[in-house]
C-alpha cells in the first residue's frame, strides 16, 4: 500500500480543480467527462479513511483499494499530460499566452491539437468508467462514510523544539545505560593479553543494542585504549567489497577504488596491523559478514595488535560462540518501570508557563508503558505520539484506549505500538513516512533532499484556503520532517539538529514501513531482484547494488515507477536505457560509475520533477534538457567530471534547486542568461571564475542579483569581486541546511 488512499485522492482532486472549469467546455465535447471525473473522486473520497484502515486486515478491501489507486495514478498522468500539452500551445500561440496567463488553464490549448484532444478525451472517459465500477463495488464493503482523517500536526514552539533537541541523546534507554556502558568498557579493556576478544550485545529489535554500543564506542577509557576505532553497520543484504571498502575508510586507510575482494582483505589487514583496534559490527543478522569478509583480516591483524577487540550487536544468541574467538555475551534487558517512565517523560515538550510536571498523568502513563513491554524504542515512539497531544488525562486515556491496540488479525510484521503511531498521522504525513523507507539502512535521509522529493511526488498539498506556491509547500514539508523527528519515527544523527539535514530510520521502524508499503514500494538489496507484489504495479523502487539487478530488462519493465533510487555501483552497459519509465517523477542515482551512459534517457521523462546524480561519472547533461518542462530540482553534488551545464538549462523556468556542491569548480561553466531562472530558491556551489570566458557566453556573478526567490545560496571561488558588490549586496547570506 505505498499510496495512502485518503492522501492520494485530494491530490487528484486538486489537479482537476487547477484546470479551471470554465475552460473545460471547450475541450471538444469532453467537458462532461471532466466534471464527471471530479464528481467521481468526490463520491469515492467520502469513505477512503475507513477503507484505508480496513485494508490492513481485509484482503478483499486490499484488492479494491489497489484498483482505486491504479485509477488515481492514471488520472495524475493524464492531467499532467494535459498541462504539458498546454504549455506547448502557449509557446506556439503568443496571442493566447497573453490572454490566458494562468498555468492552471491547459484545456483551451487542446483545441489546436484535435488528435491529442480525442486521445485525452477517450482516456478520461475510460477512467471514469473504471471509477464508476470501483464505486459500485465499494457498496458491498459497507464502508463508514464520513469517517474523518487525522488532522494536520500541531506546531510546536521554537523553545520546545530547542529543549527537545538538547536532551535527545540522554533520553534514549534509561539510567542503567551508564552502568552497562562502564561494565562493558571494562570487559573490552580487561584481559589485554588475549589476541582477540568478541563482546556480543544481544537483544530483541528496539531493545537499545545500538544505542548501548554507541555509548561504549564514545566512552573515555575506550577512546584512550584503542587508537583505531571502526564502526560498521551490517545490513541484512550487503556486498562484500563494499563492506571491506567501508572498513578501510573508517580505519583511516585508502582502498584506491579496488574491487577485488582478496586485495581489499589484504589492505584491511595491513591497516588494522598498525594500531590496537576496536571494530564494531552493528546489527549482525548472520555469520556471513564475519566468515566471508572480516574474520581473516581481523584474526591476522590481531596477532600483531594484542588486545584488539570486536563488539557485536545482534538478535542472535548463538552468534558470538560461533566466531571462533574468546567471547563475552551481554543481554540487554527491558527497562524497569522507573527508567521507562523517565524515558517517556523526556520525550514530551515543555508546556508554556508550566509550573508542575506530569506526575498527575503517571497512572495512565504507566499503563501505556506496560503495553510497550519495556522496549526503549516502543516507549520513545509512544512518547513521540503523546508529545503531539495536550498533557491532559483525557488525551492520554484516548491513546491508552485506542482501537489500534486491539486490532484483530494484524500481520506479525506489524507492531501494535508502531501501528498506533502510524494511525495517528494525517494522510499526507503517512505518505511521507512510508517514503522514507526507500532509503536503505546505512544511508541518510537528508532534509535537503527528501523535502523536494516529497513535493515532486505530490505528497505535499497546500492547506485549505491557501495558495499552492512552492515556498509554502516547502514550509509544510519541513513541518512534516520535523514532526517525524518529534514522533521518533526518524532520528537525527549526532551531527544534526532538529532543523538539521541528516536523519536515519531504526531498523524496526523501517521494517514496519516497508511492510505497510509493500504493494508498490520495494527496496532491493544484493540477493533480491525487483518484482514487487505480483498483484500490483510497482511505483517506487530503491536498488542497492549490481546483484540487485541480474537483468537490466527487469528494471526496464517497471514502467509504472514514479521514484527510482539507485545506490552504489550498478553495471550499466552502453545499450541500457531507462526510456521506458514514462511515469518517472523522481530519479536519484548515487555513487555510480556508469551513469554517463544514461544521459540521453533523461529527456524522455516528461513527468520528471527531481533529478539527483550524486558522486557519479556524469560529464554532461543533455542539450535537450529543456524538454523536461516541469523539472524543478537538479542535484549534481560530487559529480566531479561535470564540465558545463547545457545552454538550454536557462529554459527550465520551473527550476527551484540547482546543487553543484563538491564539484571541480575550475571546470564548471554556467551559461549566460542564468538570471532567467526566476523561480530558483536554492543555489549551492555556484562557481565564480577569475578568468571569465572572453566571448561573454558564460554566466557572471551579476546574473544572480535579480533572483529574488533565493532562500539558500553558497558560492565557491569568490575572491573580492566587483560583481558581488554590484548584484549581491542584499543577498550575501548562505545556508547549508
Amino acid at each position: 500500500m505505498a499510496a495512502v488512499l485518503d492522501a492520494l485522492a485530494p491530490y487528484v482532486q486538486k489537479l482537476i480543480t487547477d484546470m479551471a472549469r470554465e475552460e473545460v467546455s471547450m475541450l471538444l465535447g469532453v467537458s462532461g467527462e471532466i466534471t464527471k471525473l471530479e464528481d467521481n473522486m468526490e463520491s469515492i473520497k467520502a469513505f477512503l479513511t475507513d477503507a484505508e484502515r480496513r485494508r490492513i486486515t481485509d484482503e478483499s478491501v486490499q484488492r479494491w483499494g489497489r484498483k482505486l489507486k491504479d485509477a488515481m495514478y492514471d488520472a495524475t498522468d493524464i492531467l499532467d499530460c494535459c498541462q504539458i500539452e498546454a504549455d506547448k500551445r502557449r509557446e506556439s500561440k503568443g496571442a493566447l499566452k497573453k490572454k490566458v496567463r494562468s498555468c492552471f488553464q491547459p484545456f483551451i490549448f487542446c483545441l489546436s491539437n484535435p488528435m491529442f484532444a480525442h486521445e485525452i478525451g477517450s482516456r478520461i472517459k475510460e477512467l471514469n468508467q473504471r471509477l464508476e465500477d470501483i464505486y459500485k463495488e465499494a457498496d458491498k464493503f459497507k464502508f463508514n462514510i464520513g469517517l474523518g482523517s487525522n488532522p494536520e500536526p500541531r506546531k510546536l514552539s521554537d523553545a520546545g523544539l530547542k529543549m527537545l533537541s538538547e536532551f535527545n541523546e540522554s533520553a534514549i534507554v534509561g539510567e542503567n545505560i551508564e552502568k552497562e556502558t562502564k561494565e562493558l568498557a571494562h570487559v573490552l579493556i580487561n584481559d589485554d593479553k588475549l589476541k582477540i576478544k568478541v563482546v556480543s550485545v544481544v537483544g530483541a529489535g528496539g531493545m537499545g543494542k545500538t544505542t548501548l554500543a554507541q555509548k561504549i564506542f564514545k566512552e573515555k577509557t575506550i577512546q584512550e585504549q584503542f587508537k583505531m576505532k571502526i564502526w560498521l553497520s551490517i545490513t541484512q543484504y550487503f556486498e562484500e567489497a563494499d563492506l571491506l571498502r567501508t572498513a578501510i575508510e573508517h580505519a583511516g586507510g585508502d582502498h584506491g577504488g579496488k574491487q577485488d575482494k582478496s586485495l581489499l582483505m589484504r589492505t584491511l589487514t595491513d591497516i588494522l596491523s598498525k594500531d590496537k583496534f576496536l571494530l564494531v559490527m552493528d546489527d549482525v543478522w548472520s555469520m556471513k559478514a564475519w566468515n566471508n569478509v572480516l574474520k581473516v583480516p581481523i584474526l591476522n591483524a590481531s596477532h600483531k595488535q594484542i588486545g584488539s577487540r570486536v563488539l557485536v550487536t545482534t538478535r542472535l544468541e548463538d552468534l558470538a560462540p560461533r566466531m571462533q574467538a574468546s567471547y563475552y555475551q551481554h543481554h540487554v534487558r527491558p527497562l524497569n518501570e522507573e527508567d521507562a517512565w523517565s524515558l517517556l517523560n523526556r520525550q514530551l515538550p515543555p508546556q508554556p508557563n508550566q509550573v508542575v510536571g506530569i506526575d498527575h498523568l503517571k497512572d495512565v502513563g504507566m499503563k501505556i508503558i506496560k503495553k510497550c513491554g519495556g522496549l526503549p524504542l516502543a516507549i520513545k515512539v509512544m512518547g513521540g505520539l503523546l508529545s503531539m497531544r495536550s498533557q491532559s488525562e483525557l488525551e492520554w486515556e484516548a491513546v491508552l484506549n485506542h482501537h489500534a491496540w486491539s486490532v484483530a488479525g494484524l500481520p506479525k510484521e506489524l507492531d501494535n505500538r508502531l501501528y498506533l503511531s502510524y494511525e495517528d498521522l494525517c494522510p499526507p504525513l503517512k505518505q511521507c513516512f512510508l517514503y522514507c523507507s526507500l532509503f536503505p539502512k546505512g544511508t541518510y535521509i537528508r532534509k535537503r533532499d527528501i523535502i523536494p522529493m516529497w513535493i515532486s511526488e505530490g505528497f505535499i498539498q497546500p492547506r485549505h484556503g491557501s495558495s499552492s506556491q512552492e515556498d509554502q509547500l516547502e514550509d509544510i514539508a519541513k513541518e512534516y520532517y520535523r514532526d517525524l523527528i518529534m514522533r521518533n519515527l526518524i532520528e537525527p544523527t549526532e551531527d544534526s539538529t532538529m532543523n538539521g539535514y541528516h536523519c536515519t530510520m531504526h531498523d524496526v521502524v523501517r521494517s514496519f514501513a516497508e511492510f505497510m508499503a509493500r504493494e508498490e514500494l520495494l527496496v532491493v538489496q544484493d540477493e533480491q531482484a525487483p518484482g514487487g507484489s505480483s498483484h500490483s504495479l510497482l511505483r517506487r523502487l530503491s536498488i542497492g547494488s549490481t546483484k540487485s539487478v541480474p537483468e537490466w530488462s527487469l528494471l526496464e519493465m517497471q514502467k509504472s515507477v514514479r521514484t527510482l533510487i539507485i545506490s552504489h555501483k550498478i553495471d550499466i552497459k552502453p545499450s541500457d536505457s531507462l526510456c521506458s519509465l514514462s511515469s518517472l517523477r523522481v530519479l536519484l542515482i548515487r555513487d555510480n560509475a556508469d551513469c554517463d551512459r544514461l544521459v540521453d534517457s533523461l529527456c524522455q521523462w516528461k513527468h520528471l520533477r527531481y533529478l539527483h546524480l550524486e558522486n557519479t561519472d556524469i560529464s554532461r547533461l543533455p542539450q535537450e534538457i529543456y524538454r523536461i518542462k516541469y523539472l524543478q530540482h537538479i542535484v549534481l553534488r560530487g559529480s566531479i567530471n561535470l564540465e558545463s551545464l547545457p545552454r538550454s538549462i536557462i529554459d527550465l523556468v520551473h527550476l527551484r534547486t540547482l546543487d553543484l556542491d563538491n564539484l571541480n569548480i575550475e571546470n564548471i561553466l554556467i551559461p549566460k542568461g542564468f538570471g532567467r531562472l526566476t523561480n530558483l530558491s536554492q543555489l549551492f556551489g555556484f562557481p565564480v571564475h577569475n578568468d571569465m570566458d572572453k566571448d561573454g557566453a558564460w554566466c557572471s556573478l551579476e546574473e544572480i542579483g535579480p533572483l529574488s526567490q533565493l532562500r539558500h545560496l553558497t558560492v565557491y571561488g569568490l575572491v573580492a569581486k566587483k560583481s558581488w558588490d554590484h548584484g549581491m549586496r542584499s543577498r550575501s547570506n548562505s545556508s547549508n541546511e
